[in-house]
């Protein structure tokens, strides 16, 4: 009884502590932390595979990561100034918030593609050869936007696709939020690089600096609030067991 008491904690503590430690060794090398993110939602969804409200949110995250550095790799070798990939992903990310215009980060979102093409046509105009890839940050203001409209919609797609019924948990409540964080702190960056390269105010490099530790901890974070669902549950098992 003792163990099965405090066993769970122990869980919690452990791979607290595991999610803690690859977040910071890995800072700077995004290529081995993104496998570890998504190696790990494997793994959780592996232990919640009979749940199919966290297996669903865990999905979603998985797709967006992995479609997430699908585009890195197919616009990383003209990440700068290649015409087609910045009219490509802003009529992307123009699209989105057309459909999910219901969603509040929405109006964030289109206040965030106004800039980027707004600073795009002055750079056009002036013949500026210095201009920042601040698209690629866009695109990632698209993925924030379809990760909250998926876990908006994860129950209807959940009883569409398969033949249990979903239900609204938590863990939704939480992802949802911290993809609001992600919003922002994109436009903050793409803000801080519009101060930089248009109104030349070079010293502001605030958001430049810890943006990478920034999104590395809200990914840590993620996953910890992932992890400790599945370890509700768990838990549940071994109190019923």
């Amino acid at each position: 009884m003792l163990v099965r008491a405090y066993l769970p904690k122990i869980i919690t503590a452990l791979f607290g502590g595991l999610f803690i430690a690859a977040g910071i060794l890995t800072f700077g090398n995004a290529l081995v932390f993104d496998r570890i993110f998504i190696g790990i939602l494997l793994f959780t969804g592996f232990i919640c595979r009979k749940d199919i409200n966290v297996l669903g949110i865990i999905l979603i995250l998985a797709v967006i990561r992995v479609l997430e550095e699908a585009l890195w790799f197919i616009f990383a070798e003209q990440l700068y100034n290649h015409w087609l990939s910045k009219i490509t992903i802003y009529l992307l990310l123009f699209f989105i918030i057309y459909k999910f215009w219901f969603d509040k980060m929405s109006k964030i979102s289109l206040l965030i593609l106004l800039l980027c093409i707004s600073a795009e046509i002055y750079w056009i105009i002036i013949g500026y050869t210095l201009a920042p890839a601040i698209y690629w940050y866009a695109a990632l203001v698209g993925l924030g936007l379809l990760t909250r409209h998926f876990l908006f919609s994860r129950i209807q797609m959940t009883e569409q696709f398969t033949s249990k019924s979903g239900k609204s948990i938590n863990l939704d409540w939480y992802i949802y939020q911290v993809t609001r964080i992600y919003i922002f702190i994109e436009g903050l960056n793409i803000f801080e690089y519009i101060l930089r390269h248009v109104f030349q105010i070079k010293y502001i490099q605030i958001i430049y600096y810890v943006y990478p530790y920034i999104m590395q901890s809200l990914a840590t974070f993620t996953l910890w609030i992932v992890f400790n669902e599945a370890n509700k549950l768990f838990k549940e098992r071994l109190i019923s067991a």
